[in-house]
């Protein structure tokens, strides 16, 4: 059986800071009662009953289980810091990732190829970016673009930017911590597929105010072989999404949803469409 988790932690944890009498018999708390043992089912099954022994027997068990009394642990920090006092580091509130970006080295890095690329803290990024004159920040939805960002045709501006690869679940939220923390003088630009899903992330990203995409005559001269309206029609909640949000890029927004565009970055590159800023 899969091994209790955080929502677990908060839900006994709250309940013995409470006393609480009785929990509602909810799927989390029928996996905590089936682990732990625990506590008496009402006649109803709707509720699991606690009286002041079986609160501190609950107490025990769980301290057992996770390897300290969830009324004085904390699982706040890094997986390091708490396994200092719990052998479920796992339950830490921050994830490896989450305080890390994945970027291009240059120029805040020199001396390493423009092929590679730097996994490093948002703490060290911010540092070096104070001592560096960079006006622009990119980010980039697919990786094997991010990968290939030297090939795409970019105006001059933009060959001294910051390039960031968005990523996903932890590493997305390493990125909104670095876009949190840019000083005011450097531009949020989105580098995504155009289409909804990747509009929404622009419209999403935390002080984004540029979508770096090719033109719109641009784009329709490869709607015949690179567009996937079935692609588009897939993408109904975003599609909803930008249709509710689109006074911030308006032209592209309307094009992609009258048009029911769907494409990739993969295809920007194969075509080597010129990209430009299209700003808010």
């Amino acid at each position: 059986m899969a091994r209790l988790t955080k929502v677990h932690v908060r839900l006994i944890a709250e309940a013995l800071k409470k006393r609480t009498a009785k929990v509602r018999y909810s799927a989390n708390w029928q996996k905590i009662h089936a682990e732990l043992e625990v506590g008496s089912v009402d006649e109803s099954e709707r509720y699991l009953m606690f009286n002041a022994a079986q609160l501190q027997q609950l107490d025990q068990m769980a301290s057992h289980y996770f390897g300290s009394s969830l009324l004085s642990a904390q699982f706040d920090g890094e997986r390091s810091e708490v396994a200092k006092h719990s052998r479920y580091e796992k339950l830490a509130t921050i994830k490896p990732d989450e305080q890390y970006v994945l970027l291009k080295p240059q120029p805040l890095f020199t001396g390493i190829n423009t092929d590679c690329a730097l996994r490093a803290p948002v703490e060290l990024i911010i540092h070096q970016l104070k001592s560096h004159s960079i006006r622009h920040v990119v980010i980039v939805e697919n990786l094997d673009a991010f990968d290939r960002w030297q090939q795409f045709a970019v105006a001059v501006d933009l060959t001294q930017a910051l390039v960031v690869y968005r990523g996903h679940d932890a590493l997305a939220k390493g990125v909104k911590a670095l876009l949190q923390q840019l000083p005011a003088t450097i531009s949020v630009v989105a580098c995504v597929d155009i289409d909804p899903s990747g509009l929404k992330i622009a419209l999403t990203l935390p002080s984004c105010s540029q979508i770096l995409a090719p033109s719109i005559d641009a784009i329709s001269t490869i709607m015949a072989t690179s567009n996937s309206s079935e692609d588009f029609d897939q993408q109904h909640s975003a599609t909803k999404f930008i249709a509710q949000h689109e006074s911030d890029w308006p032209t592209l927004q309307r094009f992609v949803i009258a048009h029911r565009i769907s494409i990739k970055q993969q295809h920007l590159l194969a075509f080597q469409l010129p990209l430009m800023l299209h700003v808010k």
